[in-house]
């Protein structure tokens, strides 16, 4: 193995982890840009032709540029690939690919929630995980996004849209032995290129030009976007309309971009204004080729010397592509006039969910429902590696209901732990929608299946810690179709007109089992048509009060069995009125009592009949009076008596007594009539 080849005051040096000088760098081809990943392909020779990979893959490598005491250009990242590409006598030759820590960004692909943090801590955030160095350059304010979803796509792509879709952009500056990702998003984050910043424009005139000259230059001129409107929806407030716009001085066209994202008006015209200055960008393109290797991207240059005045000025570069070869270095750059802001343009494209996905309603510890005022849910994805399965594992999710009106519409929130479905809006992994439900191996449906496959079941379950809850389940197996009903403590039902009832067969049933029962009329009638036999059966006391009048009609018979006694307590007139007989029988006693007076009258004949005693008593006056026959008959005594008068009158008098009769008169006895015969 050769050990007399040096690097000492070669124009390119590399420094490797095998030691100095073990490996000599032939060639270098580097790409660098604005928001790009850098690149370095690097040729090299060694005298040791069995170089151990393993030692170098992964680490870091830092290539030197620099003629005499000039000032050193320093490429410094990871290799990334390492290849033994063959040789001669004397050496092996090998290649490496080099590129900056960011790199390893690409290799990972995940899925992650972040939550109320803005598009530049997010960036950081993951810059921090993977060991990425950043110099933050950052000048502008960035609020907070509610949710924000890294979905199947790799940490790369993730920052990458993000740092696009809010104006910030990336570049690289190297040191000996390190890199760091500057993030930037003014034109104040741009430094003179370090001992670069004045540069001359001379034609090539031969092989070797000076090292602070440009030797072409050209200026594009491009058509380009001149307006961006945006527009999008806030849920929460459907009524604010969101479309805003942004125009630049340059171009033509329009590009309509639904959803952008921003919440309020204002956040719109900032999102539109970058997206204007990403296209304005590209309107004048400035192109050269020269021997400025401290050339960075994201440096100033300010050019001299050029027969086109209006060129002479301050200069950012975009791209810069170096080329160092048989000891010769040369460059091909971008560049845009220092008085434009850069802004990257949407690049890296969002990702779409397709179809559906399934989560898990999670909440806070010890509740079964957690929702908020708009009804909105959270949930666990089942690919969350991250989340606690708590109220913290997403945003709060709408759940889409069968009508949404203003205060009115259903409502069935799905509780937690149960599975449900979710889409997303325009496929928007950050914006999700809850659409359903499904049953899993831990939530059984609600009857046995397929037993009884014919049923349709909404069951309920009380919370917190029920064990049943509310039902309605329609059986429609042929011939046992039914409609079950059951609420688990208290039922109202509340109609605003009319109710119609039809039952066309069978019979009705209802059974309270404990509890009062209450039907009230307030406004109108209540009618009862049976037109067969109704039964009343009451245990305990019945109490009606009729506060108008009351009629009753019988058609046919009428009975009524009293077991205790029977009073009529009537405020005013009764009358018992037969078109036939009226029977009024006593087992023991019969009393007719008036306060004034009493009238018993009938057409034919009238009978009061008594098997022991009958009395008929009148405080003041009592009169038995018939058209043409009254008879008073007792088998034992018959007493008439009134406290003043009493008369007995009519065209015909038969007072007889099969024993003994008695008229007595305490003071007078008057008898008079036309003939009296006494025997």
């Amino acid at each position: 193995m050769r050990t007399d080849f040096r690097q000492d005051g070669a124009f390119m040096q590399v420094s490797t982890p095998f030691g100095a000088d073990v490996l000599l760098l032939d060639a270098m081809e580097a790409s660098e840009g604005l928001s790009e990943l850098s690149s370095l392909t690097l040729d090299m020779r060694s005298a040791d032709t069995a170089l151990d990979a393993s030692r170098i893959i992964g680490q870091p490598v830092t290539v030197t540029l620099q003629v005499g005491e000039g000032p050193k250009r320093h490429f410094n990242g990871i290799v990334v690939r390492f290849v033994h590409t063959g040789g001669d006598r004397e050496f092996s030759h090998y290649r490496a690919e080099v590129a900056p820590r960011l790199w390893l960004l690409t290799l990972s692909r995940d899925r992650a929630i972040w939550q109320n943090q803005s598009a530049a801590e997010i960036v950081k955030a993951v810059l921090g995980r993977f060991g990425v160095g950043f110099d933050d350059r950052l000048s502008g304010s960035y609020g907070a996004i509610e949710y924000c979803v890294q979905h199947d796509e790799t940490a790369f792509d993730f920052i990458s849209r993000l740092m696009e879709a809010v104006g910030i952009f990336y570049f690289f500056s190297s040191s000996d032995g390190d890199h760091q990702m500057v993030l930037a998003d003014a034109a104040g984050a741009h430094v003179d290129c370090p001992d670069g910043a004045a540069v001359r424009f001379l034609p090539a005139t031969g092989p070797r030009q000076p090292t602070d000259t440009i030797t072409s230059f050209e200026l594009e001129h491009r058509l380009v976007l001149q307006k961006h409107t945006l527009s999008d929806f806030d849920p929460l407030q459907p009524g604010t309309a969101l479309k805003t716009e942004a125009s630049g001085t340059l171009g033509k066209g329009e590009v309509f971009e639904w959803p952008a994202g921003h919440l309020t008006v204002s956040a719109g015209t900032a999102l539109a204004k970058l997206r204007v200055q990403a296209s304005q960008v590209d309107s004048q393109v400035l192109r050269g080729d020269g021997h400025v290797y401290p050339f960075a991207a994201g440096t100033r240059f300010t050019l001299s010397g050029h027969f086109r005045s209006t060129l002479n000025t301050t200069h950012v570069l975009r791209r810069v592509r170096h080329t160092v070869r048989d000891g010769g270095y040369r460059n091909h750059f971008e560049a845009f006039a220092a008085s434009l802001p850069f802004r990257a343009p949407l690049d890296t494209p969002r990702p779409r969910v397709l179809g559906s996905q399934t989560a898990t309603v999670v909440g806070p510890s010890g509740e079964e429902i957690w929702c908020d005022q708009h009804g909105r849910i959270k949930v666990q994805f089942h690919w969350d590696r991250l989340g606690r399965n708590d109220e913290n594992s997403s945003c709060w999710v709408r759940v889409m209901q069968a009508s949404a009106g203003a205060g009115f519409g259903t409502l069935n929130l799905p509780r937690i732990g149960q599975e449900v479905v979710i889409t997303h809006v325009d496929g928007d992994p950050d914006r999700p929608l809850v659409t359903g439900c499904v049953y899993n191996g831990t939530h059984a449906t609600p009857v046995t299946l397929p037993a009884h496959q014919t049923q349709t079941v909404l069951r309920t379950r009380s919370s917190k810690q029920g064990t049943a809850g509310n039902e309605i389940r329609l059986e429609d197996k042929k011939d046992s179709e039914e409609f079950y009903l059951h609420a688990q403590k208290d039922m109202k039902v509340e109609i605003e007109n009319d109710l119609s009832v039809t039952l066309t067969e069978g019979s009705e049933t209802r059974t309270l089992e404990k509890g009062d029962r209450t039907i009230e009329v307030r406004t109108g009638k209540e009618v009862h048509s049976v037109k067969g036999t109704r039964e009343l059966t009451v245990t305990g006391d019945e109490t009606r009060a009729n506060e108008a009048g009351f009629k009753h009609t019988v058609s046919g018979d009428y009975t009524l069995t009293v077991d205790g006694d029977l009073v009529l307590d009537i405020g005013g007139t009764i009358l018992i009125k037969s078109a036939k007989s009226i029977t009024v029988q006593s087992g023991t006693t019969l009393t007719h009592k008036a306060g004034s007076s009493l009238s018993n009258e009938a057409a034919t004949a009238l009978s009061n009949e008594a098997g022991t005693a009958l009395t008929n008593k009148a405080g003041t006056s009592l009169t038995n009076q018939a058209g043409t026959s009254l008879t008073n008959k007792a088998s034992l005594g018959l007493v008439n008596q009134a406290g003043t008068t009493l008369d007995n009158k009519g065209a015909m008098i038969n007072n007889k007594a099969s024993a003994m009769q008695t008229v007595d008169g305490g003071g007078m006895l008057t008898l008079k009539g036309g003939l009296v015969k006494i025997n």
